[in-house]
């Protein structure tokens, strides 16, 4: 299945909200701000959420992440 850059857009910019939401979470928390922290942040709200399509906006954040370890 290959998506057009228009469809794929709105969900890599949700992705990208997500993360840095998890950003300013670690940093309200004075937590230390790395790319293994931010990682687990969004895999707690992950398991968390009870919403599929989140959870789903939430790993592919999580392997955006880890893919650029």
């Amino acid at each position: 299945m290959k998506f057009s850059e228009q469809e794929i857009k709105p969900v890599w910019d949700e992705v990208a909200r997500l993360i840095g939401d998890g950003v300013m979470q670690l940093r309200h928390r004075g937590e230390a701000l790395s790319v293994e922290t931010l990682a687990r942040q969004l895999a707690r709200q992950s398991a968390a959420c009870q919403d599929i399509e989140q959870r789903i906006l939430l790993g592919a954040a999580i392997n955006m992440l880890k893919g650029g370890e």
